[in-house]
């Protein structure tokens, strides 16, 4: 690293750990964790690890200008949602770091910077490439990421699931925050490079076996997505670490036009799951709902249910109906619960507004009045599938990829997830 790309990322790291410092002290006084502290800290460990320069020009401009330390942490913050954003390859896919930006806590914000960049350096020559680069990033589904459903595509083929950590391996088998890998190392007994680089070196040789075991579980979805492509004309070892940024987003555009082979992607998951989710609601206030709510509970069940068991339902036979999908806390709702040949597909707990559905917001609204506990429960997501048709001439799958097409433009123009996220659940982007 030359000298003055050195000086700016001191210089950085030592702007970004006073902002810390303060809202630590903030901490104490309310006894509130400040909701930047997390975010901040990432960004900290993301820029003190990284050697390729990711930040050399945000960090200059922002230096140039004079920015406050806390547009300083926003601005590094949106580019490195940027750039994780940039090597998705199917839209829901989470961008996962091989080697954690957690890794030995806040270790390298408080290490000698020389001893740090001589660290770092001998990890780079063992293979170990850190922070938010191309070689660092990988995209997964995310029930390979950390063992449950993701949104969109993976919602719809797998349903709600959580996967059994023990019998399928999964990049995050001891969760996000594991502490064997972001447990602080004292910066203080780290005096020399080789130190550093002891310290780091079992951190992440163990998460490089995680990832190798989350990568055989990921060749099936990754040889369907790469085989597509290809045929399509797309570029070859899309999933590839070195497959750059163009690329993984000429392919992304190919697979997402084909929302039936992600779908089959997604089953090739040799996947063992776990235990089932229970629903929010009890047996009786199931009952009550159908029984008061024919219609609501028919648009519901239709899309689960065969032409009988609506009948079931039209003729007041509550109990039989509600049976049959296995609603109750008592029996809770199984993510691939057998229903005449279909699946369940979940609670609604993960989609509770229905104006959340792209072009459902005045018809979803108006049947969340009507019968919310049979919607939530029996209808999930293809109730909303009926609802979406029925207001947009298009299934819910049709809707989500133009969607999805629609957020990706704006993730090209600069919008961050945080900035889709309340777009969606707000209407605006930024706070009043």
């Amino acid at each position: 690293m030359d000298k003055e790309l050195y000086d700016l990322k001191n210089w950085a790291i030592k702007t970004l750990k006073e902002y810390k410092a303060e809202l630590l002290i903030r901490q104490q006084v309310t006894g509130r964790k400040p909701s930047e502290l997390k975010k901040l800290d990432r960004f900290l460990n993301a820029l003190a690890v990284d050697t390729s320069g990711t930040y050399a020009n945000m960090l200059d401009d922002a230096r140039r200008k004079g920015i406050s330390q806390k547009e300083l942490a926003n601005t590094g913050r949106n580019l490195e949602e940027r750039i994780m954003n940039s090597f998705r390859v199917l839209p829901d896919d989470p961008a996962h770091h091989m080697y954690s930006l957690r890794t030995a806590g806040d270790l390298v914000q408080n290490v000698d910077p020389g001893v740090r960049e001589m660290g770092l350096q001998i990890l780079r020559d063992e293979g170990y490439v850190l922070g938010n680069v191309r070689e660092n990033l990988t995209s997964l589904a995310e029930a390979t990421h950390q063992g449950r459903t993701g949104r969109g595509a993976e919602l719809a083929a797998l349903g709600e699931i959580r996967v059994d950590k023990t019998q399928t391996d999964i990049a995050h088998p001891r969760g996000t925050g594991d502490p064997f890998i972001s447990r602080t190392i004292d910066f203080k007994n780290i005096t020399t490079p080789e130190e550093f680089a002891n310290a780091y070196r079992p951190l992440l040789q163990q998460q490089a076996e995680d990832l190798a075991g989350a990568l055989k579980t990921e060749a099936p979805r990754r040889a369907i997505i790469e085989s597509y492509v290809e045929q399509q004309g797309g570029p070859k070892n899309l999933f590839s670490t070195s497959t750059p940024q163009p690329l993984v987003q000429q392919g992304r555009s190919i697979i997402t036009q084909a929302p039936n082979v992600m779908q089959r992607a997604y089953k090739a998951l040799p996947l063992v799951k776990g235990g089932s989710f229970k629903l929010s609601f009890g047996l009786d206030d199931a009952i009550k709902a159908i029984s008061q709510n024919p219609l609501a509970a028919t648009l519901g069940a239709t899309t689960i249910l065969d032409a009988e068991t609506v009948k079931g339902i039209q003729k007041g036979q509550a109990m039989e109906a509600v049976q049959q999908v296995g609603l109750g806390a008592g029996i809770g709702a199984a993510a691939q619960q057998a229903v005449t040949g279909s699946t369940m597909l979940g609670q609604m707990q993960r989609a509770a507004t229905l104006s959340r559905i792209p072009g459902a917001l005045t018809v979803g609204a108006g049947v969340a009045k009507i019968a919310p506990p049979v919607l939530a429960g029996m209808a999930g997501y293809q109730a909303l599938d009926v609802i979406t048709t029925a207001a947009t001439g298009k299934t819910i799958q049709e809707t989500g990829q133009a969607a999805e097409q629609t957020k990706e433009k704006l993730r090209q123009q600069g919008v961050s997830e945080y900035q889709l996220r309340r777009k969606a659940r707000t209407g605006r982007y930024t706070t009043p």
